[in-house]
């Protein structure tokens, strides 16, 4: 899956959800998190600046893991991204 359009520099924190016919989940990642992972892609389309895309896939979703929040977790896992947006 690829979350689309995404503007790092507009927002602290990105909530992510991922439904599947078995399971659902959720990323919380700080927007400096997500604009130097790499699985961003910068300029998503020419001539863009400060849009892009993060690639999820089968062979890298693993590196999401330490992302991962349970939905009675979320309030939590949103705060301590926005503190290491902060960092």
């Amino acid at each position: 899956m690829n979350f689309q359009q995404v503007k790092p520099k507009c927002c602290d924190v990105f909530i992510w959800i991922g439904v599947w016919r078995d399971t659902i989940k959720y990323w919380v990642l700080s927007s400096k998190e997500v604009e130097k992972n790499k699985c961003y892609s910068k300029g998503q389309h020419r001539g863009n600046t400060g849009e892009g895309q993060l690639h999820l896939k089968h062979n890298n979703i693993k590196d999401f893991v330490k992302y991962e929040a349970k939905p009675n977790k979320l309030l939590e896992k949103i705060i301590e991204a926005y503190r290491r947006q902060e960092l």
